[in-house]
């Protein structure tokens, strides 16, 4: 005896529904992206130290290059090719007062040995030693001291050297480190490794890998190094028209340490939430729950059925009760059943955007029926109707005659004001559709035996005068006594001629073959195109065509060349590989000659393997198809076809 395991109570799958939608999203943004935090802070990190060094860079290189050209230009002029000069001072003196604004303090010409041969500079006491010094030193090169800048420019023709000395305290705000958090250090260099500008005196803190990395000055960049601390975030980026390079550090242990306070507090977010779903399975049970228990017992009462069971789903003994109810009334009245005809209308399985099928019944050989309604045009003429009418009962009754296993077979087709009506045997199970939108694919050794069957039916329905134009899965019905058979034989050939649509046919995007599409030509290798779609599909999961809407679909199959099985199927033989492609060529006369020889092909390798069909159907409800591709009319290429 099976152990038959209750479903949760509408209580409990309230308060599941409130936590997915409470708590899962948090519980995903928490976890799932706090266990990844870490090193997205880094990175995050890792980027606000480049931009960091850059942008102090560029402070640097836009304050120099101001100076420096002010300091060429100076230079250049020929007034101070004789500085002794008296027009010389003059030039200086006057010119001095007018670069204040630069901060310039002093100007000095020196012979190439570095002796001084004049200077000019600004009568204040404050700043007059460190002006000194500044000029003072024997180095040529860029200079900086505390709070001065020397520029230094070249006279022409080596005749010396002039060196302006400006005021670099408004330098010191860009190694300011406050933007970059706790324990970041950002400072200026020279090549040498000096410290040249910040608030540390040496560079004996940073990694030596960074060191050697950024000192020459060609490459800007941001990376973590290995320090003697620890690991070390760093960047660094090279001043232009210097020797001068910005360097940052931070420790790696900054960045965890705010990880480590997220995590925190999303733990005490997920608490709040699970205190909240309390709430609301409070509430909800008081106006949702108990309500919907009052109102079965009442439903119960009225049907006379025994007492619920204790526990339970509040919903599925509602469900129940109104079927029992139902069945009741339905004793005293048949208003759920419909005649059209001879035949009795139970209930509807599907609808599409072509017709309706019926579970029906007929009474007077006691048997089930699946009956299709196919709608046809309302402006077409009794004459045409009645030739439409004439044509599909001729193909019916030859599809009767067929008696295939794998052909559902024609019972019935009659006239109506709607459109054609159409009885046949009801196939107990559902379509290949639906099975493969709850399994996703289909194993080779059921897909196999499968598409043996389909081409044995292409084959019968091909050796009479027929091709089905509209192979697809959900027209692949799978009994639960094993049967596999192939429906809807001449319903799309009785569509195509009702309407007048031009250039186009009629057909389930991505499975009508590209001579279709381009043409407007259809023939047996068509449905054998189809059925290496539907193969394809089954075997794979997915679509050799798939598409976001129906002209990228179109495009596809005209244009996109089809992906190997093999790159997601690690099972697939080469042998069925290869047929599923043979199946799929672009061109009808690339594609094997017959149903009959695909059929063997597949029946062969299904014995050589031991592969059988073995139905494992399940009522469980199919997922809402809200991608599922209809058939419809499709432009051919001299409409409306997509470009390339």
């Amino acid at each position: 005896m099976g152990i038959r395991i209750p479903r949760p109570s509408l209580l409990g799958r309230v308060a599941l529904s409130l936590a997915a939608v409470a708590l899962l999203p948090l519980a995903i943004s928490s976890f799932g992206l706090v266990d990844l935090n870490r090193d997205a802070l880094v990175e995050q990190v890792l980027r606000t130290h480049g931009v960091a060094a850059q942008t102090a860079a560029a402070r640097v290189a836009s304050f120099l290059s101001t100076r420096i050209a002010l300091a060429r230009g100076t230079a250049a002029n020929p007034v101070l090719a004789d500085p002794q000069s008296m027009e010389a001072r003059r030039f200086l003196a006057e010119n001095l007062g007018a670069w204040a604004d630069l901060g310039v303090l002093a100007v000095q010409v020196a012979t190439p040995g570095g002796e001084e041969v004049i200077r000019a500079q600004l009568r204040d006491p404050a700043v007059r030693e460190r002006i000194t010094a500044a000029l003072g030193a024997d180095t040529a090169d860029l200079l900086m001291l505390p709070g001065m800048v020397r520029v230094p420019a070249p006279l022409p023709g080596g005749a010396g050297l002039l060196r302006l000395v400006c005021d670099g305290e408004r330098l010191q705000d860009v190694v300011s480190s406050t933007a970059l958090g706790e324990e970041a250090e950002l400072l200026v260099a020279d090549s040498q490794g000096r410290v040249v500008l910040g608030s540390v005196p040496s560079l004996a803190a940073f990694p030596e890998e960074m060191v050697r990395t950024a000192l020459p000055g060609r490459l800007s960049g941001a990376g973590r190094f290995q320090g003697q601390d620890g690991e070390v975030l760093g960047a660094y980026a090279p001043i232009p028209d210097s020797d001068w390079v910005v360097m940052s550090r931070q420790p790696t242990r900054v960045a965890e340490a705010v990880a480590a306070r997220l995590r925190r507090r999303s733990a005490m977010a997920i608490g709040a939430a699970l205190l909240l779903i309390g709430a609301l399975s409070t509430v909800a049970y008081g106006s949702l729950v108990r309500p919907i228990r009052d109102l079965v017992e009442a439903q119960r009462r009225l049907a006379n059925l025994p007492e619920r069971p204790r526990g339970g789903d509040e919903i599925e003994e509602l469900r129940r009760s109104f079927e029992a109810l139902e069945r009741s009334l339905s004793d005293r009245r048949t208003l759920d059943n419909v005649f059209l005809g001879r035949y009795q209308v139970v209930k509807p399985l599907g609808t599409g955007a072509m017709g309706s099928v019926f579970r029906g019944w007929d009474p007077k050989l006691q048997r089930p029926v699946a009956l299709k309604t196919v709608r046809l045009d309302s402006a077409i003429l009794p004459d045409k109707r009645r030739q439409l009418m004439g044509t599909l009962l001729r193909e019916a009754v030859t599809l009767a005659r067929l008696s295939h296993p794998h052909v559902v077979p024609v019972y019935d087709v009659e006239d109506s004001p709607e459109g054609a009506f159409i009885a046949m045997e009801l196939v107990e199970g559902e379509n290949l559709e639906t099975l493969l939108w709850k399994r996703g694919r289909l194993p080779v050794s059921q897909a196999v035996p499968l598409g043996a069957s389909i081409a044995r039916a292409l084959e019968a329905a091909h050796a009479n005068g027929f091709v089905h134009r509209d192979v697809k899965p959900a027209n692949v019905l799978l009994g639960r006594d094993g049967s596999i058979k192939v429906s809807d034989f001449g319903i799309s050939e009785l569509l195509a001629t009702t309407t007048d649509m031009g250039k186009a046919v009629f057909g389930t995007p991505g499975y009508v073959p590209p001579e279709t599409l381009q043409r407007g030509e259809y023939g047996t290798s068509g449905d054998l195109f189809a059925l290496g779609a539907v193969l394809y599909r089954s075997l794979r999961g997915i679509h050799p065509f798939a598409g976001g809407n129906i002209p990228e679909i179109v495009k596809a199959t005209l244009m996109r060349p089809v992906q190997p099985l093999s790159r997601t199927v690690a099972d697939i033989p080469k042998r069925i590989e290869d047929l599923v492609h043979h199946l799929l060529e672009k061109e009808p006369g690339m594609r094997p000659g017959s149903a009959g020889a695909v059929a063997a092909e597949l029946e062969a390798f299904a014995a050589a393997y031991g592969y059988r069909w073995t139905p494992d159907l399940t009522d469980d409800a199919a997922p809402e198809l809200a991608a599922e591709t209809r058939s419809q009319w499709i432009s051919t290429a001299g409409r409306a076809m997509p470009s390339s």
